[in-house]
């Protein structure tokens, strides 16, 4: 452990503070990111890195697809809906639905 803390706080930290650099580093220290802090390193990305943020919103898209047989059809246009609002600066909101929909994914596993 560095004098900064562990790598989870100090990327919970490079969110809060808007940096991306230190959410990365923080990120790849860690390893493979849960979804719900992928879709919160999304919403920094579609404020301080718009041009990067596409990429990584089909990365993140298709991670919840793969982990979630359980979403309807409905349910993954309502994902990219929200992911299209994310960039359109609706984080809020969207973020909020994605969460849920990445919650469910969790209720549903193993049914």
């Amino acid at each position: 452990m560095t004098s900064e803390g562990r790598p989870y706080a100090r990327f919970r930290r490079a969110l809060d503070v808007r940096s991306v650099m230190q959410a990365e580093t923080a990120a790849r220290e860690m390893g493979r990111l849960g979804l719900t802090d992928a879709l919160d390193y999304l919403v920094l990305l579609a404020a301080e890195a718009p041009d990067r943020y596409d990429r990584a919103a089909r990365k993140w898209l298709a991670r919840l697809l793969s982990e979630s047989a359980a979403l309807t059809l409905n349910e993954v246009d309502l994902a990219l809906g929200c992911l299209r609002g994310i960039a359109a600066m609706y984080e809020d909101p969207s973020r909020e639905v994605l969460r849920a929909l990445v919650k469910r994914r969790h209720e549903t596993r193993g049914q």
